[in-house]
């Protein structure tokens, strides 16, 4: 798989996918339709590379002790590396794509920042590298979990 927005290709020997986003490409939009192209539909993924900005969620201490929410949605003011990245893949109640990705990043300023990272804001600079490894026998649902409200995956076997 080669085009203007992301290359990747499938190492049959560790049956793990390997390739990078190019310029403009979201993080997330890219890793979904490299997931699409390989019939990828649950796994784990580690990157690096540089964004625009980076967009992304914080924990932060929720309204009663012992609860935890996260912070208003926080972006940097320069481009950034991804320094250390690493997410999930699995498919949302609706059985759409989901992805789940948390890294660190350092921006222009040496600054070090990270977190929860946001769908759709989050577009390469020059280029983010990855490594998918496909899960085939384990099914992860993204739903909301009951104690704080927030979208979790959940964990099963996939039946035979």
């Amino acid at each position: 798989m080669d085009n203007q927005r992301l290359q990747a290709f499938y190492d049959k020997t560790t049956e793990r996918i390997v390739g990078r986003l190019k310029k403009d490409t979201d993080l997330f939009t890219g890793i979904k339709e490299v997931c699409k192209y390989f019939g990828v539909s649950a796994g784990q993924f580690q990157c690096l590379g540089s964004l625009k900005c980076a967009t992304f969620l914080q924990v932060a201490k929720g309204d009663k002790e012992g609860l935890i929410k996260y912070s208003p949605k926080v972006q940097t003011t320069s481009e950034v590396e991804i320094i250390s990245g690493v997410g999930f893949i699995g498919v949302n109640e609706q059985g759409e794509l989901d992805v789940h990705f948390h890294g660190t990043v350092v921006d222009c300023d040496k600054k070090l920042d990270g977190g929860h990272f946001i769908e759709g804001e989050n577009i390469t600079a020059i280029t983010v590298e990855f490594i998918i490894l496909p899960l085939k026998d384990v099914v992860l649902t993204r739903k909301n979990d009951e104690i704080f409200n927030v979208p979790v995956f959940t964990f099963n076997q996939k039946e035979a």
